[in-house]
């Protein structure tokens, strides 16, 4: 019993620990135009170009990034050429 309370206690303190880091990290808003030519604004996390991502269809290694978007609560996809602007926060 005393084990399962450890285990549980250590995912619970790794879970808060993502948390916190997704949080505090750098912030800034991105002005994105979608694949349907709308344009919105999103709240994101740091960006990391290290995990970029690539297109096969349009040949490209580095099309965009993933960061974490606080609207949607999850990571997000961002390509570089629908980028209209990124603020710091």
């Amino acid at each position: 019993m005393m084990t399962k309370l450890l285990k549980e206690i250590g995912s619970l303190r790794k879970f808060v620990h993502k948390l916190y880091k997704k949080l505090n990290n750098k912030k800034y808003f991105i002005v994105y135009k979608n694949e349907e030519g709308k344009t919105k604004t999103y709240l994101i996390g740091e960006i990391d170009l290290y995990k970029s991502f690539r297109n096969k269809e349009e040949d490209r290694d580095n099309a965009g990034f993933k960061a974490y978007c606080f609207a949607r609560q999850q990571v997000r996809s961002f390509r570089h050429d629908r980028i209209v602007s990124i603020t710091k926060k």
